[in-house]
């Protein structure tokens, strides 16, 4: 029988080797160990571990609820939160992404094995029963009145509990993540709950450019262009077959 493959999502080196450790230790297989929720988004697809434990508190602008949020959308995997903190709102909140268990800090090797055996026998059992929408972030339409935004130079990109302001003249371009996407912008990288379809609308056509199915550029940040790529601030990205004719006429050429 295969065993049980598991990522984690740890932001503390020594938690995450520990707990590798002692999952190692009862027969399951650590696929990866993460610290942070854009790495983990990442790598869930490459690994299409059996559980994911995350932890609520994570580097980068991501904490664990609003990753287990966006893993509700696009896959099935069960996970298991871990935390220090009980309180009841931070309880609240994860509720709202259905987890398949909750582990506490300090927990001892008894307790983990007993969630992640729970976790995986709710999730067969969620697997049986009708498919029901968790209740997490609605996803945005793809259609976008631009006449309804009072702020017609920027977007408000959602950081952990507040939004940030992000001058449109500062990004540089934006990547599709599956049914979120990457906004690069001259300093910061936002992972957003956003189809790149939906970006498309909400940006200007006068200054970006969608030049592949996975890319919008800012025409003014090219750098270069070679062979089939653009150069962006030492990015090469790709241009689309039924793109380049359409991106060459926008460009004053000599």
């Amino acid at each position: 029988m295969a065993r049980l493959k598991l990522l984690i999502a740890e932001d503390d080196v020594v938690i995450a080797q520990n707990l590798s450790l002692s999952l190692e230790s009862m027969g399951y297989q650590v696929c990866q160990a993460v610290s942070s929720g854009e790495e983990l988004l990442l790598q869930v697809h490459q690994h299409q571990p059996d559980l994911i434990i995350l932890d609520i508190t994570l580097d980068g602008k991501l904490d664990g609820i609003e990753t287990a949020a966006l893993l509700a959308k696009s896959t099935r995997v069960p996970f298991i939160f871990m935390t220090a903190f009980s309180d009841k709102e931070t309880i609240d909140r994860a509720k709202q992404t259905n987890p398949h268990a909750y582990l506490v800090k300090p927990f001892d090797a008894r307790t983990l094995q007993s969630s992640i055996e729970l976790a995986i026998h709710n999730a067969s059992t969620r697997q049986l029963q009708p498919e029901q929408a968790a209740v997490v972030p609605t996803q945005p339409t793809d259609t976008v009145e631009a006449d309804n935004f009072l702020v017609h130079d920027a977007l408000f990109v959602k950081v952990r509990n507040r939004l940030e302001k992000v001058m449109l003249e500062d990004i540089v371009w934006a990547e599709a993540q599956d049914i979120y996407c990457n906004i690069k912008t001259r300093t910061h990288l936002h992972l957003v709950s956003q189809s790149l379809k939906n970006l498309e609308q909400r940006l200007p056509a006068s200054q970006f450019m969608r030049i592949h199915r996975s890319y919008i550029v800012q025409l003014t940040a090219i750098e270069a262009i070679e062979d089939n790529n653009i150069l962006i601030g030492g990015k090469q990205i790709p241009i689309g077959n039924t793109h380049r004719d359409a991106l060459l006429k926008r460009l004053q050429i000599l």
